[in-house]
């Protein structure tokens, strides 16, 4: 009736290809988050156009 619980086994600990593997997609992550920022914030600028200039500050 009762079963017995079973202890959680602990994780494998990461191998130094993995880590690398690991740090190379948050960079190539970062790179692409970073790019689409600064896409964004031209095609605003764009839009927006000389418009900006000739607004009450």
């Amino acid at each position: 009736m009762n079963e017995p619980r079973k202890q959680p086994v602990a994780p494998a600990a990461f191998s130094p290809e993995d880590m690398a593997r690991r740090r190379r997609r948050n960079v190539a992550l970062a790179l692409v988050l970073a790019g689409l920022v600064v896409f964004f914030f031209v095609v605003t600028l764009v839009k927006t156009g000389p418009a900006i200039m000739n607004r009450p500050l």
